[in-house]
């Protein structure tokens, strides 16, 4: 009688491991979503806005008007430049543009006479001819001064640095005293990063992904409501809600015959941070379970 019931047992077990091997095989699931077992992607989360801050305009920092972590709006003040001679230069092209108007003043007058003597038969064509030229050279002269007084207003401008788009400042590189030079090779003054708007990027099988599209290849994108994925970072949150995919690169990498793709995530409380690690795993539903098992195959 014992040795019946051992076979029993054993018998018991070996259908539990079949079941769990078929399970596995053929991409069995519960009518549940479950997540897919062994199946993890290590991503990155990457701010979707972020904006490198330069100053076009040359000179000593005369002071930094926020700090690492200052939340700014588009078009916030960042930083001054000492600006003594951008207000002189605004100086002296106004008075420049004084001068021309003044000078095409006298010039109209000129050719005003110039045309009346003209008309009286006591001045020549030749004189009439030079009021006319001579009235043309003071207008262009005068609009000459009105361009030089605006460049300078905008050199003036340049000076006080602003932020390009809202968001939180990061790693602020100048401080009073610093010289600021225009040279492309040299790092930003500092970082715009929106944490409102995040995303997690990472690479999955390009046949996975091609499924998720429901078989339509004409498609630019990555949605699908068919994919589905849990995120957890580095630090072991759990986001609380499932994100779908949103967006995939151009090129395939036919090395490891995957592709990048992303997802959009919400960040209310901002504790998400680009550069965080997360880890991300397919959830599987029944009516995704047919779909990975032909991923599986």
């Amino acid at each position: 009688m014992r040795v019946l019931e051992m076979l029993s047992t054993l018998v018991t077990k070996w259908r539990l491991l079949l079941v769990a091997v078929f399970a596995t095989l053929f991409g069995f699931h519960a009518s549940d979503p479950a997540f897919a077992g062994g199946t993890e992607f290590e991503g990155r989360i990457e701010a979707v806005e972020r904006s490198d801050v330069y100053s076009r305009a040359e000179g000593i920092v005369e002071e930094v008007l926020v700090e690492q972590g200052d939340y700014v709006e588009a078009g916030t003040p960042l930083l001054r430049l000492r600006n003594d001679l951008e207000k002189l230069a605004i100086d002296s092209a106004k008075a420049e543009l004084a001068k021309a108007s003044a000078i095409l003043l006298q010039a109209r007058d000129r050719l005003e006479r110039a045309a009346q003597l003209s008309t009286r038969g006591t001045a020549t064509e030749v004189a009439l001819f030079e009021a006319e030229t001579n009235l043309t050279l003071t207008e262009a002269d005068r609009s000459l001064a009105e361009t030089a007084l605006e460049i300078a207003q905008t050199n003036y401008e340049d000076t006080l640095i602003r932020a390009p788009i809202s968001g939180h400042v990061e790693d602020p590189r100048v401080g009073p005293g610093s010289l600021v030079e225009f040279n492309s090779g040299d790092p930003p003054l500092f970082q715009i990063v929106n944490l409102n708007r995040l995303r997690v990027v990472f690479e999955i099988p390009y046949t996975q992904w091609i499924s998720g599209m429901n078989g339509d290849n004409s498609r630019s994108d990555a949605s699908s409501e068919a994919s589905a994925f849990r995120v957890q970072t580095e630090t072991g949150q759990v986001l609380r809600d499932s994100i779908p995919l949103t967006g995939s690169a151009v090129w395939f990498d036919e090395q490891n015959g995957k592709i990048r793709v992303w997802a959009d995530l919400k960040n209310p409380d901002h504790t998400l941070r680009p550069g965080m690690k997360v880890v991300v795993t397919p959830i599987l539903t029944p009516g995704t379970a047919e779909k990975d098992h032909s991923i599986r195959k």
